[in-house]
């Protein structure tokens, strides 16, 4: 997955993370510098992705809460990684991925 990193022109130090999904959508998270938030998005075919510190644990505990609701996904498969920051340095990032994916 390609993602897309920018300053958003109106929140300076926040940076928008997105990445196009082969369904059509756009998922896009707001992370503010410094924030010990991590922000997400669910896209409708089921992709996941968080932007933030502690990334990849809200991600699991995103999917461990949703198993029912999930179930036609087939599971999930995790990763994590880091996008450059607009003003220097790393922001953490995690996304899943559906075995089985919606149709959009």
């Amino acid at each position: 997955m390609e993602l897309i990193v920018r300053e958003m022109s109106s929140k300076p130090g926040t940076a928008y993370v997105r990445y196009d999904c082969a369904c059509g959508c756009k998922p896009g998270v707001e992370y503010e510098r410094g924030s010990r938030e991590a922000g997400y998005e669910h896209c409708c075919c089921g992709i996941v992705h968080f932007v933030g510190p502690d990334a990849r644990i809200r991600v699991d505990e995103y999917i461990s809460g949703r198993t029912a609701e999930d179930e036609d996904l087939g599971g999930y498969t995790v990763y994590e990684t880091n996008v450059s920051a607009p003003w220097g340095g790393d922001i953490s990032v995690a996304y899943a991925l559906p075995q089985r994916p919606r149709a959009h």
